[in-house]
């Protein structure tokens, strides 16, 4: 596909401000948990993205994922020291979202240790913790880089991972969400087939089982808002297939998931860059494109990257 394909820039566009909007729309949801706690707080529902608060306009999800985008397309390219610095940055200014896993290796960084070697310690602290899904919020600028290079983005896509979220599930998590992102910002929207095969059986089984279940699986049989399992990356990741693959609009399945329970801001950032991917920049409603901050430079970072390869 010709990299100046305007159908292409818009579904770029889409894949990141769809991971943007999901996160805003999912984050005042995030942490009551079940289906009728967000009921009870939101009677009318979650159809629009809240405010963010002052000198914070992104959570963590949407931050380091722009912060991602900004380094691959300044250093021309993935450079872990780049991207975790820009990161430590972040979270010592802001760092609102920021997830435990994600602290424990920033701070480690920040400290004087080398990325993949804090990212390796951070999940040795808390083994039983160590399956987030920090690294699949934020990966989709790789593959919008490299989507004409699909062993290329494996492989940053698991270095970008491994930063923080070294285990096995979060690193193949990552590749598969930018798989899936790749052959729908190519127009494939049977993508699931073709992430297995690239993927084969180098990915965790719980990883794969969880992907095939996605064609045939029913919206109620997904893993939402099961009781201690919110965050775990391989439920985001079949949560996000699912949405991506059924014919549901973008804001249909953005405010399904923001009202779902479990982890919602980050259900709803990964399944919204698939679904931008997918659609385009035009499924996102003209009132949300209002409500994000900096939407024409985010557009423009995607761009960038769709194009600089």
């Amino acid at each position: 596909m010709d990299r100046g394909d305007p159908q292409l820039v818009s579904r770029a566009r889409g894949a990141m401000l769809g991971l943007v909007a999901g996160n805003q729309l999912g984050v005042p949801t995030e942490h009551l948990g079940t289906p009728d706690a967000i009921r009870q707080a939101f009677p009318n529902g979650v159809t629009d993205l809240a405010p963010p608060p002052k000198n914070s306009p992104y959570d963590d999800d949407a931050a380091m994922a722009l912060l991602l985008g900004e380094s691959l397309v300044s250093s021309q390219g993935f450079d872990a020291n780049d991207v975790a610095r820009r990161w430590v940055k972040w979270m010592k200014v802001d760092g609102r979202g920021i997830g435990a896993t994600t602290r424990r290796a920033l701070t480690l960084i920040d400290r004087g240790k080398e990325p993949f070697e804090a990212g390796r310690l951070a999940n040795q602290e808390n083994p039983g913790r160590s399956a987030g899904n920090g690294s699949v919020m934020r990966c989709a600028p790789v593959a919008l880089l490299y989507h004409n290079d699909p062993d290329r983005l494996m492989r940053v896509s698991t270095q970008q991972a491994a930063i923080t979220h070294s285990d096995e599930r979060c690193t193949w998590g990552a590749v598969a969400v930018n798989l899936a992102a790749r052959e729908l910002l190519h127009g494939n929207i049977y993508f699931v087939d073709e992430v297995l095969h690239r993927m084969g059986d180098r990915a965790p089984r719980v990883l794969r089982d969880a992907i095939h279940r996605v064609p045939r699986e029913s919206e109620s049989d997904l893993p939402i808002a099961r009781a201690g399992e919110a965050g775990y990356v391989v439920h985001c990741v079949e949560i996000a297939f699912w949405f991506a693959t059924h014919d549901r609009s973008l804001e249909e399945s953005l405010v399904c998931l923001a009202q779902a329970g479990g982890d919602t801001d980050t259900n709803a950032a990964v399944a919204g860059a698939l679904l931008g991917a997918r659609y385009g920049q035009v499924a996102l409603p003209p009132r949300w494109m209002d409500q994000i901050t900096g939407v024409e430079g985010i557009a423009k970072l995607a761009e960038r990257l769709v194009t600089a390869l």
